[in-house]
Protein backbone atom coordinates (compact mmCIF):
# COMPACT_ATOMS: atom_id res chain seq x y z
CA UNK A 1 0.00 0.00 0.00
CA UNK A 2 2.96 2.31 0.48
CA UNK A 3 4.58 2.02 -2.82
CA UNK A 4 0.65 2.86 -3.92
CA UNK A 5 0.80 5.83 -2.17
CA UNK A 6 4.83 7.09 -3.40
CA UNK A 7 3.74 6.62 -6.70
CA UNK A 8 0.72 8.52 -7.11
CA UNK A 9 2.52 11.23 -5.34
CA UNK A 10 4.96 11.14 -7.85
CA UNK A 11 2.67 11.23 -10.74
CA UNK A 12 0.73 13.98 -9.08
CA UNK A 13 3.98 15.82 -8.53
CA UNK A 14 5.23 15.41 -11.93
CA UNK A 15 1.82 16.42 -13.30
CA UNK A 16 1.94 19.74 -11.25
CA UNK A 17 5.60 20.67 -12.53
CA UNK A 18 4.29 19.83 -16.00
CA UNK A 19 1.20 22.22 -15.57
CA UNK A 20 3.70 24.62 -13.54
CA UNK A 21 5.78 24.74 -16.87
CA UNK A 22 3.16 25.08 -19.75
CA UNK A 23 1.10 27.84 -17.62
CA UNK A 24 5.23 30.39 -17.11
CA UNK A 25 5.29 29.15 -20.87
CA UNK A 26 1.42 30.67 -21.92
CA UNK A 27 2.43 33.75 -19.63
CA UNK A 28 5.98 34.75 -21.15
CA UNK A 29 4.03 34.60 -24.71
CA UNK A 30 0.69 36.61 -23.67
CA UNK A 31 2.27 39.37 -23.95
CA UNK A 32 0.09 42.56 -24.75
CA UNK A 33 0.32 43.79 -28.50
CA UNK A 34 0.09 47.30 -27.92
CA UNK A 35 1.42 50.24 -29.86
CA UNK A 36 3.17 52.81 -28.62
CA UNK A 37 1.82 56.28 -28.35
CA UNK A 38 2.65 59.77 -26.92
CA UNK A 39 0.22 62.83 -26.26
CA UNK A 40 0.27 65.91 -24.25
CA UNK A 41 -1.57 69.03 -23.95
CA UNK A 42 -0.33 72.59 -22.38
CA UNK A 43 -1.12 76.02 -22.00
CA UNK A 44 0.30 79.32 -21.86
CA UNK A 45 -1.39 80.60 -18.34
CA UNK A 46 -4.22 79.01 -16.36
CA UNK A 47 -5.73 82.88 -15.87
CA UNK A 48 -6.73 85.01 -18.34
CA UNK A 49 -8.48 88.23 -18.71
CA UNK A 50 -11.39 88.42 -20.90
CA UNK A 51 -10.78 88.97 -24.41
CA UNK A 52 -6.95 88.03 -24.15
CA UNK A 53 -5.04 85.09 -25.92
CA UNK A 54 -4.13 81.72 -24.51
CA UNK A 55 -1.49 79.83 -26.35
CA UNK A 56 -2.30 75.82 -26.65
CA UNK A 57 0.63 73.30 -27.50
CA UNK A 58 -0.02 70.07 -28.35
CA UNK A 59 2.50 67.60 -29.19
CA UNK A 60 1.93 63.58 -29.83
CA UNK A 61 2.85 60.68 -31.96
CA UNK A 62 1.53 56.94 -32.52
CA UNK A 63 2.29 54.06 -34.31
CA UNK A 64 -1.65 52.31 -33.89
CA UNK A 65 -2.55 52.95 -37.20
CA UNK A 66 1.19 51.47 -38.99
CA UNK A 67 0.92 53.65 -42.56
CA UNK A 68 -2.43 55.39 -41.86
CA UNK A 69 -2.09 58.97 -41.68
CA UNK A 70 -2.18 60.18 -37.85
CA UNK A 71 -3.52 64.19 -37.44
CA UNK A 72 -3.38 65.88 -33.88
CA UNK A 73 -6.11 67.69 -33.23
CA UNK A 74 -6.92 70.42 -30.23
CA UNK A 75 -10.52 70.36 -29.07
CA UNK A 76 -12.30 73.27 -26.57
CA UNK A 77 -14.67 73.09 -24.39
CA UNK A 78 -16.29 76.28 -22.64
CA UNK A 79 -17.97 75.41 -19.60
CA UNK A 80 -19.64 72.70 -18.94
CA UNK A 81 -20.50 72.74 -23.51
CA UNK A 82 -19.56 70.12 -25.81
CA UNK A 83 -16.09 69.70 -27.23
CA UNK A 84 -15.37 71.44 -30.53
CA UNK A 85 -12.43 70.28 -32.74
CA UNK A 86 -10.41 74.15 -33.09
CA UNK A 87 -7.46 72.79 -34.77
CA UNK A 88 -5.42 69.52 -36.51
CA UNK A 89 -2.19 69.09 -38.18
CA UNK A 90 -0.51 66.01 -39.68
CA UNK A 91 2.87 66.94 -38.19
CA UNK A 92 3.98 66.00 -33.96
CA UNK A 93 3.02 69.07 -32.53
CA UNK A 94 0.48 71.96 -32.95
CA UNK A 95 0.15 74.87 -31.02
CA UNK A 96 -2.29 77.62 -31.65
CA UNK A 97 -3.63 81.37 -29.77
CA UNK A 98 -6.51 81.12 -28.65
CA UNK A 99 -8.94 84.09 -27.75
CA UNK A 100 -10.64 84.10 -24.12
CA UNK A 101 -14.36 85.24 -25.20
CA UNK A 102 -16.37 84.01 -22.32
CA UNK A 103 -16.07 84.63 -18.53
CA UNK A 104 -15.54 81.15 -16.94
CA UNK A 105 -13.70 77.76 -17.44
CA UNK A 106 -12.17 76.97 -21.08
CA UNK A 107 -10.75 73.29 -21.56
CA UNK A 108 -8.19 72.30 -23.67
CA UNK A 109 -7.83 68.47 -24.67
CA UNK A 110 -6.32 67.16 -27.51
CA UNK A 111 -6.46 63.70 -29.59
CA UNK A 112 -4.57 61.49 -32.07
CA UNK A 113 -6.66 60.81 -34.75
CA UNK A 114 -5.91 58.12 -37.56
CA UNK A 115 -7.57 59.63 -40.99
CA UNK A 116 -8.29 56.61 -43.20
CA UNK A 117 -10.49 58.81 -45.60
CA UNK A 118 -12.30 61.89 -46.06
CA UNK A 119 -15.08 60.24 -43.79
CA UNK A 120 -13.53 57.77 -41.48
CA UNK A 121 -11.58 58.79 -38.86
CA UNK A 122 -10.72 56.94 -35.76
CA UNK A 123 -9.61 58.46 -32.23
CA UNK A 124 -6.72 56.62 -31.52
CA UNK A 125 -6.11 58.91 -28.30
CA UNK A 126 -7.56 61.37 -25.62
CA UNK A 127 -5.59 63.79 -23.51
CA UNK A 128 -6.08 64.71 -19.94
CA UNK A 129 -7.31 68.25 -20.26
CA UNK A 130 -5.84 71.65 -19.18
CA UNK A 131 -7.88 74.13 -17.88
CA UNK A 132 -8.30 78.06 -18.09
CA UNK A 133 -9.93 80.38 -15.77
CA UNK A 134 -11.07 83.48 -17.85
CA UNK A 135 -11.81 86.55 -15.77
Amino acid sequence: MNTLKTLVSRRAGAAAAVAAIAVGGLAVGAGTASAKSVLDIGVSSHNVALGHYVHVSASGSTDAFGPTPIQLCIDERVGAGAWKQIACSSKDGLGLNVRAQHRGEIQFRSQLVGVFSAHHRVVDRTSATDAVRVR
